[in-house]
């Protein structure tokens, strides 16, 4: 019987692309661009190659915590790289940046169409409500779903670097459902990501449903995926919906 239900954050309850490309590609070069605004790099300030290199080395550093399964905060990942670069400023100021890039994307965070919906129902209905994001700035997540409305549904949010774990190590979400009193065969995951939402939750043991819309395009082309590797691997789900009207019965059916 399935008592829990979990939510990815992303292009499943909420979107801001502007986000997810600081997150995953963009991060330390505008944390760069935030040091010589601030006064803490000298003139003529980053050049184009060094951002260039910044933007490079941050992949790498992403790729290596995908492959590991052990994620890197924010903070922890701008700093990995400047240091690389030969740039070393106050921890604070880093800190600092991180900050200020991170919460001008609040504004630009849309509730996707249906989320309170369905999760209005979920919950009328006894489940309890998780998410399990993968950010690498907690604070952000938890903002992103007081500004959309949605904060109040969940019973936990847990995110990649509150735990220290990438959504491709299955103990993150293993890490969710016990927070949430149920055991992994109790649960089911939503999620857009095919492989971080699909393969790895169905890897823990958790029932799955692959959030198809049209967002999931973005998401998969972001990551470097073609459509055609999200749908292969989304076929492994248990269910698939185009819509969060769709998850409430998708998740009935489960049980």
């Amino acid at each position: 019987m399935k008592r829990v239900v979990l939510f990815d954050f992303h292009n499943t309850l909420a979107t801001c692309d502007r986000w997810l490309e600081l997150e995953i590609r963009t991060l330390p070069a505008m944390v760069l661009h935030w040091l010589f605004e601030h006064g803490y790099i000298q003139p003529p300030g980053p050049s184009s190659e060094q951002i260039e290199w910044a933007n490079r080395l941050f992949q790498e550093l992403r790729q290596g915590v995908r492959d590991s399964g052990l994620e890197l905060s924010a903070v922890e990942g701008a700093g990995r790289v400047l240091s690389r670069l030969g740039v070393h400023p106050p921890a604070s100021a880093i800190v600092d940046a991180v900050q200020e890039l991170e919460y001008a994307c609040l504004p630009e965070v849309e509730m996707m169409p249906g989320a309170d919906v369905a999760l209005q129902r979920l919950r009328d209905a006894g489940y309890r409500l998780g998410v399990v994001s993968s950010a690498g700035y907690p604070p952000f997540v938890e903002l992103a779903l007081e500004k959309i409305g949605l904060r109040p549904f969940f019973n936990e949010v847990i995110t990649s670097a509150g735990e220290g774990l990438y959504k491709s190590n299955p103990e993150l979400f293993l890490r969710a459902v016990r927070k949430l009193g149920a055991a992994p065969d109790e649960a089911v995951h939503v999620g857009d990501h095919a492989i971080y939402d699909v393969v790895a939750a169905r890897a823990a043991g958790l029932a799955v449903i692959w959030f198809a819309a049209p967002h999931a395009r973005r998401t998969a082309h972001l990551h470097g995926v073609s459509w055609e590797q999200a749908a292969a691997h989304g076929a492994g789900a248990d269910a698939v919906v185009t819509g969060m009207d769709q998850v409430f019965d998708a998740v009935s059916h489960l049980n």
